[in-house]
């Protein structure tokens, strides 16, 4: 009788797949009907690399620096070992930039910036001094062709500091001086100076001492100084008027 009942749960069992025809092509499962579901792959969650230079390079920045942040909050030698290898890593590809920056420089000499402007201490020095030389020759032409107007009061103490220094750049220079005392005391570096005629009103001076540059040939009046200066500065600034005479007599 039990088989009976078990020869009829079989048959009910291929009754019930007769019209599937699947069921047919499955391989055999025995007892073990139940099978786990076929999982599906998840697609790849990493982000990709950003392509832009610029969010790359952040992105390198940001690398590194959680990098420190972690290995100085928390310095165990795994969290030093991490950052110093990213340093590392940076620095190798510093270097290969550096190389083929020089690499670029001696293929293209015209891209060298230091050839038009030396950053070594020997070319800059020939280039100061080729400045130098170019500077002199403008304030020498200035000369030529201009003279300055000195005016002083013998008791002012910025005039006696001022006169020596005058004296000095209009003597290397070859620059004729007109000196004009405005209380009629002259200063030892001019003994021969004019007493002020109404000059001082003519160049409206102001204060003492004022030094002007002047081109007789073109009426030109430049202020160049109003009280003490440095030789240094009052180079500078006649440099300047050099300048602007040769562009207005061009």
């Amino acid at each position: 009788m039990k088989h009976i009942i078990l020869l009829f749960c079989i048959l009910f069992s291929f009754t019930l797949h007769a019209n599937d025809t699947t069921y047919y092509e499955q391989h055999a499962t025995g007892w073990h009907w139940y099978e786990d579901p076929v999982t599906e792959e998840e697609p790849d969650k990493t982000p990709a690399a950003p392509s832009d230079p610029i969010e790359r390079m952040n992105a390198v920045k940001a690398t590194i620096q959680r990098a420190l942040n972690k290995a100085v909050i928390e310095p165990t030698h795994d969290n030093v070992k991490a950052y110093l290898n990213l340093q590392n890593q940076l620095m190798a590809q510093s270097g290969k930039f550096s190389n083929i920056w020089k690499e670029i420089l001696l293929e293209n000499p015209s891209l060298d910036y230091s050839l038009i402007h030396p950053t070594n201490n020997i070319a800059r020095q020939v280039e100061s001094d080729q400045e130098n030389l170019k500077e002199e020759a403008a304030i020498h032409a200035l000369g030529k062709e201009s003279g300055l107007f000195f005016f002083y009061r013998s008791s002012c103490p910025y005039c006696k500091q001022f006169a020596p220094i005058v004296k000095r750049f209009a003597e290397r220079f070859s620059i004729p001086v007109i000196p004009i005392t405005t209380d009629g005391i002259s200063l030892p570096e001019f003994p021969n100076s004019y007493i002020n005629q109404g000059q001082t009103e003519t160049f409206h001076v102001t204060v003492e001492p004022s030094l002007f540059a002047v081109n007789p040939y073109t009426h030109q009046v430049y202020p160049v100084s109003y009280g003490l200066m440095s030789e240094a500065d009052l180079k500078k600034r006649i440099l300047d008027i050099a300048t602007r005479f040769k562009g207005n007599t061009a």
